[in-house]
């Protein structure tokens, strides 16, 4: 399929776009940004009609009023805002949430609008008065969506509490919950003729309801994983589903059938819509594609190729004849339905590289920070933006999570690390030092946060009020890192002045000084001792009671990059730019296993302790991954090679990737449509898209290695790969690297690429 030259609207310059909706006479398609803006072109030209700011969050939800006079819009910001779409002006904020607002949905009639809430809430509104005419309180999670019948006479809601629930907006009573899904429901639509309900949810099952009686009528179980969304024909006679397994389904509402296994994308299928006349329908997909298929038979028309990043959302006009898109890559596309050509382009987000990247405790949300002087929070399985942090004056370089998860601190360039509250994105506290912010740890009991920063200190500072407690004097040079103890009693630093510094978090005081070892340091599982890796190619084990060095252990030829305790804490590892890793016995002193097959210097690694077998996955300069399984016991340690990826060769300039041993043949036929494989990169960006497909590969992926390509046996084990994922998020935050180091270490930045694609 030929692409046509884009056309360009500069005005999403600044954010992420999420939302894209056509009105329903298809005159004007609205688009919601991450920052709140929402923006209102015209189809016949593409001009700007207006540009609503009011929000000052996410825009999560946009509805045009039947009558196509109004806008409503829910926001991460806890309203909902009523404009007029003639006139531009906001008519109504609607305020009393007790979280954010999921979702809004208009009536029949337009007099009335429902919203869904975190709160748990679903609320009913007077569309003129802007008054709150009924609370409905039932479901114990958050309300994730809401629906009106046809004839307006019910509301459908749907909750993370597995069930749907039915209420009457005549006598504003709960007619009927739903149960029957095992998890969280994920979209929920009306037949046409509103005699008929039908939800999607995470365990995998769509399933069909009366919407009279409430009753289940079937249970459509094909679908292998989450399913994202269904959507109805314009007659009711078929059901369209989007799944996480790669596929939409057709389905017969009347029997329960399925019709059509709709197959070609290679990832996620977010959304389904049908055209108006019920003859195609249109998925986006996680692949960056949009396609369109033949109800009739389940073949595929056309392949729309162009974005860059996961297509969350399509809409189709009214008229059928266009396809409007909107993208992670930050844009919104316009395609001609009968020849897929792209008719607009409109670009949005991230101005800067991302630095670092942060899960939360929990797993759910994951943070990013950027040089473009702004942080954000997104949601880990929707990849909505929860929250944009703004404040800081230049680059944005480290990031970090409270143990609790209420509270983020942020650090930068322009000398300050911000504290901000993670539900409501509102900074508390501003902390300064006279340089560079170049590292943050909160303490374990997180009452505490450490900051290094490239004025030689660290300081110490109370989160609750703000307030200095120490400022730790003694480094000649930058600090680069620092890390608490386990027991949160004391604090590691380093420093281009080559010491590793020791300090009493209650006193201040400087315990102890390690010259020589600034390379890599980690405290063991216990807390009881200190490992460091020199760039004189030694490694040391330190008590840390009395601060004796336990072990010298010599043997690599160059700097000691990075330096890991086993789960246990029996073994140490350490990877060198010798292009070698050693494992070390910590109780004997003993180099136990040298694993010596690197072509490059090993920049990163983690260890991996999975199903009761030990992995150790390995990162080079040279952008090459390997992952080698790790069998230990009294007499002997035994080293084997599970998969690689080689050739990569990502470096600032060039890059390309022209092989991979040890994953499948589809996995492999995947690289290579996914673009990590092939030509090579001639740009950083080129080169940052060809990690995150191989990373998205690697992490996302069945690892199912062909027994040609390596002598040990296959990893086929789905979960392993997850647990393996989650233990690579778990370790990355520990990776304390300057700002130096992270831009040239590849490994770096391919384990960003798999916290970003993990959602």
């Amino acid at each position: 399929m030929t692409s046509a030259q884009f056309g360009e609207l500069p005005l999403h310059q600044e954010d992420h776009v999420w939302l894209c909706v056509y009105s329903p006479d298809g005159k004007t398609v609205a688009v919601g940004l991450y920052n709140g803006t929402i923006c209102v072109y015209s189809t016949s030209d593409w001009e700007t009609l207006w540009t609503f700011k009011g929000h000052s969050d996410y825009v999560k939800r946009i509805v045009y009023s039947p009558d196509r006079n109004q806008i409503a819009s829910g926001g991460s910001d806890r309203t909902v805002r009523i404009w007029n779409i003639h006139t531009g002006d906001c008519l109504h904020v609607l305020t009393g949430f007790d979280g954010e607002v999921n979702d809004v949905a208009y009536s029949t009639q337009g007099d009335q609008l429902a919203s869904a809430c975190d709160d748990m809430s679903v609320k009913l509104w007077d569309v003129r008065s802007g008054e709150c005419r009924h609370i409905w309180i039932g479901h114990s999670d958050i309300v994730f969506g809401v629906v009106y019948s046809s004839n307006g006479s019910q509301i459908a809601s749907y909750s993370y509490d597995n069930t749907l629930r039915l209420w009457s907006t005549e006598t504003m009573e709960c007619l009927h919950v739903l149960r029957g899904h095992n998890e969280s429901i994920k979209s929920v639509a009306y037949s046409p003729q509103g005699d008929q309900i039908a939800s999607s949810s995470n365990d995998s099952t769509v399933r069909l309801w009366d919407a009279s009686t409430g009753e289940c009528q079937y249970i459509l179980v094909d679908h292998t994983d989450y399913v994202y969304s269904v959507t109805y024909s314009p007659n009711g006679k078929q059901l369209a589903s989007a799944g996480r397994d790669f596929t939409a389904r057709l389905w017969d509402t009347g029997t329960g059938m399925c019709l059509h296994v709709l197959q070609g994308h290679t990832h996620y299928v977010q959304k389904v819509v049908y055209s108006p006349q019920g003859d195609m329908v249109v998925s986006a997909s996680s692949d960056n594609t949009v396609r369109l298929w033949d109800t009739a038979t389940g073949v595929c028309i056309q392949t729309l190729t162009g974005h860059s990043g996961t297509v969350w959302s399509v809409d189709l006009s009214p008229q059928g004849d266009k396809i409007a898109s909107c993208s992670y890559d930050k844009t919104v596309r316009v395609w001609d339905v009968h020849t897929g050509a792209p008719t607009r382009h409109i670009p949005s987000g991230h101005t800067s590289p991302v630095y670092q990247v942060k899960f939360s405790p929990r797993g759910d949300i994951v943070a990013t920070c950027s040089g473009d002087m702004t942080a954000r929070l997104w949601d880990i399985q929707t990849g909505v933006c929860h929250q944009t942090l703004r404040g800081h004056t230049w680059i944005v370089n480290c990031v970090e999570f409270s143990p609790r998860g209420d509270q983020i601190a942020t650090g930068s360039y322009d000398c300050t690390v911000r504290l901000w509250n993670v539900n409501t994105g509102t900074f508390t506290h501003t902390l300064t030092h006279d340089s560079w912010v170049m590292d943050i740890a909160y303490s374990p009991q997180g009452d505490q946060l450490a900051s290094a920063s490239n004025d030689y200190t660290v300081k110490l500072w109370d989160v609750n009020s703000g307030e200095g407690r120490h400022i730790l004097i003694g480094h000649t040079s930058n600090v680069f890192g620092v890390m608490y103890s386990s027991n949160g009693n004391q604090i590691v630093s380093r420093s281009y002045d080559k010491t590793v510094r020791v300090w009493d978090i209650e006193t201040g005081n400087c315990n102890h000084t390690l010259n020589g070892h600034v390379s890599s340091v980690t405290y063991s599982p216990k807390g009881d001792q200190i490992a460091s890796g020199g760039q004189d190619g030694s490694v040391r084990i330190w008590d840390t009671t009395a601060m004796t060095c336990l072990w010298s252990l010599s043997g690599h030829n160059g700097n000691v990059t990075k330096i890991v305790y086993s789960s246990q804490g029996n073994l140490v590892i350490s990877a060198s730019e010798d292009k070698s890793v050693r494992v070390w016995d910590v109780a004997s002193g003993q180099c136990r296993a040298v694993i010596q097959d690197f072509q490059d210097s090993v920049r990163n690694m983690t260890w991996v302790e999975s199903y009761g077998c030990n992995y150790l996955v390995a990162g080079c300069k040279d952008g090459v991954v390997e992952m080698w399984q790790v069998l230990v016991d009294e007499d002997r340690c035994d080293v084997s090679l599970r998969w690689k990826t080689t050739n990569g060769e990502l470096y600032m300039k060039d890059a390309t990737i022209q092989d991979v041993q040890g994953l499948s043949q589809l996995n492999r036929k995947l690289l290579k449509q996914r673009g990590a494989v092939g030509d090579p990169a001639h740009t950083l960006r080129e080169a940052g898209k060809k990690a995150a497909a191989m990373a998205s590969v690697v992490s996302k992926l069945r690892i199912t290695p062909d027994t040609a390509d390596v002598e040990s046996p296959a990893i086929t084990s789905s979960a392993l790969t997850k647990d393996l994922e989650q233990t690579f998020e778990q370790k990355f935050q520990q990776a304390k690297d300057s700002l130096f180091q992270f831009k040239d270490s590849l490994f770096l930045n391919v384990m960003a690429a798999v916290e970003k694609n993990n959602q």
